[in-house]
């Protein structure tokens, strides 16, 4: 079986055979790239490419290991390298399984994002060796989707009539907010609803469409009529959206205490680039910055953030951090080059001219004054959190979710919204990853707000992370000495 990734992309292609169970050997090319991923019954086993970068030497030396042996032995494939450095000691197994994950994470992540190129899926191919990876399938096609290029995301609703319901998961992936507004839109809806519904909510046509594709391909929004590359199949039950191995908890390496800070100056960091919209607010440099202002930030960033610093950590908070830093570096390549800042910059301008040429007249205040788009923008998602207020005082949770879900879709560096959002979503048991972003994101916000993580310590009280939930619980009062609410709290799990 074959074909073009302009009609069958890696993501889609990922997605239904696992879904079929199928295995085998997929082979991409686009120009000179190749990449393979082998499937062994619907599980995504190993990714590799023929590009340099993805060798294991190569993945070893961005990693920061340091080894004679990785230059002495050049010519060695990468499984007589891995045997190699196991034998004489310069790598545990574990250490080697985690390097092995993210060469097949890299791989993955040039490949999910072809838009042209040609596939071909053997299933008499079988991978050679014992070398086996573990990749959160569902993370991975997430963050696909957030950097397709819109057109080809919206091509991918063309023709379709089909509908969408949410699927329970375990909610171990985080959500930007338009995602989680679309999630509860479905977990709202009590049958499957279609496109066209779940589109009508107010929100710009794109963070609609590319929420969907995203949760779709995630495993988190079934969707009825994906296009087939291999007929008519018989899906199996909708899979978890996390790793083998990988706990559904919200529980990481943090919570034994030794790395709470590094923990915390990761979930601002986390904060941040999700409001980011260009690479001077990713690095938080000025847009005049100099090539050393530029350098000077990016080895700040890297001290704090490198992914080596983090591999004790939990799966869930490294592979965050790699994601993260991936971004920074992209940024600090672009900002550090004259030539591609140049034109990025040229870029960036043209983009900001054509938004303002495309500008929908304004809209008009109560007393018939005109606004700005950010103002009117910032109305309505005051509008909306007025309504999700009223409506937790009338107990209609699912329509408060709702609203609140919209205000901070509109306006995210507003720490109130992100933060009743996230608290309403406490009460279900499948939506507390997305409160933790959302709490999480308020504090980051407005790290003196008592309130906001008194919040957050009643989700982790809620989910049984006591020495969490006492960690918040003592910052609300430390910022507050007068919150009773924060007192209590502390009082009553100090007793336990």
């Amino acid at each position: 079986m074959e074909g073009q990734l302009s009609e069958h992309p890696l993501a889609e292609l990922i997605r239904e055979i696992t879904s079929a169970g199928f295995t085998g050997a997929l082979r991409l090319s686009r120009e000179r790239a190749k990449v393979i991923v082998y499937f062994a019954e619907g599980q995504l086993i190993f990714a590799g490419s023929n590009l340099r970068v993805h060798r294991l030497r190569e993945v070893l030396k961005a990693s920061g290991f340091r080894d004679a042996r990785l230059e002495s032995t050049s010519t060695s494939s990468d499984e007589e390298l891995a045997d190699a450095l196991i034998k004489n000691g310069s790598l545990t197994s574990k250490s080697l399984q985690s390097i092995r994950n993210r060469q097949a994470c890299d791989a993955l992540r040039v490949a999910l994002l072809w838009t042209d190129g040609h596939w071909q899926f053997d299933q008499r191919v079988r991978l050679a060796g014992k070398t086996r990876v573990q990749v959160d399938i569902g993370r991975l096609l997430l963050e696909c989707a957030r950097h397709l290029p819109f057109p080809f995301v919206k091509s991918r609703f063309d023709n379709t009539n089909g509908t969408y319901s949410a699927v329970s998961a375990d909610n171990s992936i985080d959500l930007f907010p338009s995602e989680g507004f679309m999630l509860s839109r479905a977990n709202a809806a009590a049958k499957a609803t279609p496109l066209a519904e779940l589109t009508a909510n107010g929100i710009p046509e794109e963070d609609s469409l590319r929420s969907i594709y995203a949760l779709s391909l995630s495993g988190l929004l079934q969707r009825s009529d994906w296009p087939l590359a291999f007929g008519t199949l018989i899906p199996r039950s909708p899979r978890k959206s996390r790793a083998v191995g990988t706990p559904s908890s919200v529980a990481t390496a943090g919570e034994s205490g030794e790395v709470v800070d590094d923990a915390a100056d990761a979930d601002a960091l986390f904060a941040r680039l999700k409001n980011a919209g260009d690479h001077y607010e990713v690095l938080d440099v000025p847009r005049a910055a100099s090539v050393d202002e530029v350098k000077k930030a990016y080895r700040t960033l890297g001290r704090r953030f490198h992914p080596d610093r983090f591999h004790q950590s939990g799966p869930e908070l490294l592979s965050r951090i790699e994601s993260a830093f991936a971004r920074i570096a992209q940024a600090y390549e672009t900002l550090s080059d004259p030539a591609q800042r140049t034109d990025y910059d040229k870029r960036r301008m043209s983009k900001a001219r054509v938004s303002v040429a495309e500008k929908p007249e304004a809209a008009r205040d109560r007393n018939g004054a005109k606004q700005t788009a950010a103002q009117s923008q910032e109305s309505r998602a005051e509008n909306s959190f007025r309504h999700g207020m009223d409506a937790l005082q009338r107990n209609q949770h699912d329509e408060a979710i709702r609203f609140l879900a919209e205000a901070a879709m509109l306006d995210p560096r507003q720490a109130r919204y992100r933060a009743h959002y996230g608290h309403a979503l406490i009460r279900r048991s499948n939506t507390r990853r997305i409160a933790e972003t959302e709490l999480q994101a308020a504090v980051a916000l407005e790290p003196d707000n008592s309130s906001f993580r008194v919040m957050l310590a009643e989700l982790y009280q809620s989910l049984g992370l006591r020495r969490r939930a006492e960690g918040e619980a003592a910052r609300a009062l430390a910022a507050d000495p007068k919150n009773e609410a924060a007192r209590a709290m502390l009082a009553n799990l100090q007793s336990k």
